[in-house]
């Protein structure tokens, strides 16, 4: 499975939670995620500890010395999700059973998978390894290694990243319209 893939599903799994912002990071084949849902986000917003206290807590969970953003708090209200590989097998399956089947085929933006999918189809296209993935309102900001000494850190709007992906769907669209009026000509 592609990273892309991976994180689509990560993604998948953190809507079911109805996560709102959470810190992801890659866990030996899966990945492993403190996340803050919805019911609780809003609840954070009026406490600000919630937000600034943790930065030790994860840096001692996770061996990280750097930090993207401001990291979640290992607390009442955090989720702690292991996404297994197996589990992830499984979360594909059950995303696929639920699929309906006169659906368009055009992936809904407003959901977490598809920010997460864009990401790691630019780790794909990069060759990289994911380091971590924070996720705070509209912005997402992640890190990762192209080389065992190369780290890259990028933080990218939600707004910016629909209208990236909808220059790609336009794209591909285009291309296969052209094919198609190129086969009807021969």
């Amino acid at each position: 499975m592609s990273i892309g893939q991976e994180l689509r599903i990560v993604g998948q799994g953190l809507e079911s939670l109805d996560v709102e912002d959470f810190d992801l990071q890659g866990e030996g084949l899966g990945y492993f995620a403190l996340a803050v849902p919805r019911r609780h986000a809003e609840a954070a917003q009026n406490t600000a500890e919630l937000w600034n206290k943790v930065r030790t807590s994860w840096q001692s969970l996770t061996g990280q010395r750097y930090s993207i953003r401001k990291f979640l708090d290992v607390g009442p209200g955090v989720l702690r999700v292991l996404f297994t590989t197996e589990g992830l097998l499984k979360l594909e399956a059950a995303g696929i059973t639920k699929r309906n089947p006169n659906s368009t085929g055009v992936p809904d933006f407003t959901k977490l998978a598809q920010p997460l999918r864009m990401v790691g189809e630019h780790l794909d296209a990069n060759s990289a390894h994911l380091l971590n993935i924070s996720k705070r309102g509209d912005r997402i900001a992640f890190a990762y290694a192209t080389g065992p000494t190369d780290k890259l850190i990028e933080e990218w709007k939600l707004s910016h990243l629909f209208g990236m992906w909808m220059g790609a769907y336009q794209q591909r669209h285009s291309q296969v319209a052209r094919s198609q009026a190129k086969l009807e000509l021969e």
